[in-house]
């Protein structure tokens, strides 16, 4: 089902983001005040219009209220971000999601309301330091209140010391395994008895604490 999609200020995240969405075949509206840009990027967009996204009259003509979501990014422009942002809330947006430059402008937007800060230099540098520090860490969703899903992949080590899940001695009530993942087969909800194998996927669900406590026996 094709869904309605308006980014507001189009830098390379508020693009990138229409691209995958049109390739998942939604309807995505690319506002931008810069009209060579905005005629440059036009075969990336469902719809393109040239506006100055911070004035008041020119966002109300765009319908916000209609979309599924507003996305906003804009470039080094921390009070255009801002302004755009506080607009679309006023102007009846379902949705917000805003790409944040500094811890600065991150609280402001949290503030200001928005519904879903990005923050891509803090959020990468996370995800590195993570996967360095616990080298077989493949990936992790923070779920928020120090949840987090994780990929964690079975290294030697592991394996020689836990031959079965029964091994990882997991509490369920603190740390949830939810699948093995071992080249193309998924084994859901794994019991107890099922073997682990060296370079097995390990999807688990649980606090941050609970999960660097398995980490070291990776």
């Amino acid at each position: 089902m094709s869904r309605q999609f308006a980014i507001l200020g189009l830098g390379y995240f508020g693009v990138t983001i229409a691209q995958e969405l049109r390739r998942r075949n939604n309807e995505v509206l690319g506002v931008d005040h810069d009209e060579e840009h905005v005629n440059a990027l036009a075969d990336q967009f469902s719809q393109v219009l040239v506006a100055d996204i911070t004035d008041e009259k020119a966002l109300s003509e765009l319908s916000l209220e209609e979309y599924d979501a507003v996305v906003i990014d804009v470039d080094d422009h921390i009070e255009a971000s801002m302004i755009c942002t506080l607009l679309a809330r006023e102007q009846g947006a379902r949705e917000t999601w805003v790409k944040a430059h500094s811890d600065t402008h991150y609280r402001l937007l949290e503030r200001l309301g928005a519904d879903h800060i990005v923050y891509p230099e803090r959020d990468t540098g996370i995800r590195v330091a993570e996967s360095l520090h616990y080298h077989a860490l493949v990936d992790f969703i923070d779920l928020g209140d120090r949840l987090f899903v994780v990929d964690l992949q079975v290294t030697e080590r592991m394996c020689r010391e836990c031959a079965t899940v029964a091994g990882l001695e997991l509490e369920k009530s603190d740390l949830m395994l939810i699948a093995i993942k071992r080249e193309h087969e998924v084994f859901k909800a794994p019991n107890d008895d099922t073997e682990l194998q060296e370079k097995d996927d390990l999807v688990l669900m649980g606090d941050l604490d609970n999960l660097r406590t398995l980490g070291k026996k990776l």
